[in-house]
């Protein structure tokens, strides 16, 4: 039995164990900055077409690059949904049955059929207008939502192990993993605390695709001034880690992984 994986864009990740479908942060919509003015609609073909079954969703944060589609995943597949406080909320709010969601906190284990799931502290790193997009929902919120709406309370990462392989998603801190996606974009010491003592093969980055930018054209880069671009950190990774291998995803493209990691 393979573990498989695709990369859904931005932070999405499909983990397939057996006949076990874990997804985290399926985000496939795209909208635009005119969003934060205009209310926003998931895509609900758009999102059947690219994740049409899932088992279990993990949700990192409550920004809705993260969030925004999971709702439409959740209705069209019947998977649980694990995440914060404001997470939970806005799934609600937005429809989810209470017994497709399951608030979690740092520190929790979740048996998870094919997967074991370790709750920890995940990392955001600091963004502009930061009041705007965090903190406590807003008071009497209704459907349908603005960009600004998914507001995040706090940050999550999980380790996930199957088939006797550790896979660490969003992690504040360095924890023994031999699969690591990693969300691209963050200053260089992020990147030195992490990979001290993960015992990596295999790294991916994630998260560094143009989120503004609709699936039906091109990726492009999301680039930060002051933070590394790809290039970069492929080579501090291969720096420090000199066994790793990096591994730059297509876009839904699936691949296998063994005990030997590729």
């Amino acid at each position: 039995m393979s573990l498989l994986f695709r990369w859904l864009g931005v932070a999405g990740v499909e983990l397939t164990s057996g006949r076990q479908i874990l997804a985290i942060d399926p985000f496939f919509t795209r909208p635009s900055l005119t969003g934060l003015v205009k209310p926003v609609i998931p895509n609900a073909r758009l999102v059947a077409e690219k994740l049409p079954a899932c088992d279990t969703v993990l949700v990192t944060h409550s920004h809705w690059d993260h969030l925004m589609d999971v709702p439409q995943v959740l209705l069209q597949t019947g998977a649980v949904a694990y995440g914060s406080t404001n997470t939970c909320q806005l799934l609600r709010l937005l429809g989810v049955k209470g017994s497709q969601m399951q608030e979690v906190h740092a520190g929790e284990q979740l048996s998870l059929d094919e997967f074991v799931v370790e709750v920890i502290e995940g990392q955001h790193s600091p963004i502009p207008f930061s009041r705007l997009f965090n903190g406590k929902l807003r008071h009497g919120l209704r459907p349908p939502l603005r960009l600004q709406d998914y507001r995040m309370d706090i940050c999550l990462g999980f380790r996930i192990t199957t088939q006797g392989m550790r896979v660490l998603v969003c992690a504040a801190e360095s924890l023994p993993a031999e699969l690591l996606f990693i969300v691209a974009q963050e200053p260089r010491d992020y990147y030195q605390r992490l990979f001290q003592g993960v015992q990596l093969h295999t790294l991916v980055p994630i998260h560094w695709d143009n989120f503004l930018r609709p699936l039906n054209k091109p990726l492009q880069n999301f680039t930060r001034p002051g933070r590394m671009n790809l290039t970069q950190l492929n080579k501090m990774a291969s720096q420090i880690i000199p066994q790793v291998k990096v591994v730059i995803p297509e876009l839904f493209s699936e691949y296998t992984l063994s005990d030997k990691l590729f």
